[in-house]
């Protein structure tokens, strides 16, 4: 009885996991530019990815609600994006990177 219950928590810990990742992918990264219209990220593998910046982009530093203007160059973030998409809902400044 009690592996079954061990069962089903884990199974209810992973559901609840992918339900909150609500179909965005990460980008973590090092900011190597930043303009009004966009973002571009330095990632682990060297690579760089351009992400557009909209109206509808939020932005946190250091878990509070930010603004653009506090994403500079040199800056670890980790930007919430949908499943193959370019465009950026969510900035996180200040992001300890993926190892």
């Amino acid at each position: 009885m009690k592996q079954l219950l061990s069962i089903i928590a884990l199974v209810l810990a992973i559901a609840t996991g992918a339900l909150a990742h609500g179909g965005n992918d990460h980008v973590r990264g090092t900011v190597t530019q930043v303009s009004a219209q966009s973002v571009t990220v330095q990632l682990a593998d060297k690579t760089t990815k351009t992400l557009s910046i909209s109206a509808k982009t939020a932005f946190e530093t250091s878990g509070k609600p930010g603004h653009l203007s506090d994403v500079k160059v040199g800056d670890r973030v980790i930007i919430d994006v949908p499943e193959k998409g370019t465009s950026a809902l969510l900035i996180k400044v200040g992001a300890t990177p993926k190892k």
